[in-house]
């Protein structure tokens, strides 16, 4: 058994309190989140941000143990689980999904640009990548932590964790960029990578070994600790987006499918 630290908790309060907004904001209804991994975290309940305001969540290639983590929320009726052998060639119908996202994943896909094909392909309407963000002042420790203990850097392209790069291949999809921004902006550093030498020294699958989080619980109730409100009351202080990338570990952009006449 794997429990989620404090670090992951944060990150899921913040990222959630940023889905319900956006499904606010954009009138989101049906979601499909393509893959519904885990990042080194429990796996398919990212898209739990959208539980109160969509109607129907879509999980691909997900861990369905954790429809207990949905039922925490009453939920649980609107998710469905689908298996897809190839997400770069979905059984989905074009214009199927108001919201089709995925967390932290782009840059291991072995072909992100197919992928974001594939996702502005079944999205009727947004697309939306959130990714490990590359400004974060972590992220180079990250890396030299994997070159010093010799493990091999598994995180994928890294080109896809800056958001400059990610906004441009969406553009060249076609797509619109609607909104860009950060979540999950504590007062300390993205993981440092120690934390990430002891998983991979596991040599287990991280999707499918056994999870804890207190997340879902304390959303259910909506108790959320004092330490968890007052950190993102310093992240929702209004900076320019230069000096926030340098503590944001997370960065998304959200894209508009533009409607051929």
């Amino acid at each position: 058994m794997e429990k989620e630290v404090f670090g992951v908790i944060y990150e899921r309060f913040s990222v959630g309190r940023k889905l319900d907004r956006i499904a606010r904001k954009y009138n989101i209804k049906t979601v499909l989140e393509m893959p519904a991994h885990g990042a080194k975290a429990m796996p398919s309940i990212y898209s739990l941000g959208f539980a109160d305001k969509a109607k129907r969540i879509t999980l691909v290639n997900g861990n369905e143990k954790y429809i207990s983590e949905w039922k925490k929320v009453s939920a649980d009726q609107k998710v469905v689980w689908k298996q897809e052998e190839d997400i770069l060639h979905t059984s989905f119908r074009d214009n199927q999904f108001d919201f089709v996202w995925n967390f932290a994943f782009l840059p291991t896909c072995n072909d992100p640009d197919a992928l974001l094909e594939e996702m502005k392909r079944v999205s009727s309407k947004y697309i939306a990548i959130f990714s490990v963000n590359a400004g974060n002042i972590g992220f180079p420790i990250h890396r030299i932590v994997h070159k010093r203990t010799g493990i091999p850097w598994t995180h994928g392209d890294i080109r896809y964790n800056d958001r400059h790069f990610i906004r441009r291949k969406m553009l060249e999809q076609g797509l619109k960029i609607v909104e860009t921004g950060f979540a999950d902006c504590p007062v300390w550093p993205d993981s440092l990578g120690f934390r990430d030498v002891r998983l991979h020294r596991m040599n287990v699958d991280l999707n499918r070994m056994d999870w804890e989080s207190d997340y879902p619980g304390m959303l259910s109730k909506n108790a959320f600790p004092l330490w968890v409100k007052m950190v993102y009351l310093v992240e929702k202080f209004p900076m320019p987006k230069f000096i926030k990338s340098i503590h944001s570990h997370i960065n998304y952009i959200i894209a508009e499918k533009q409607v051929k006449a």
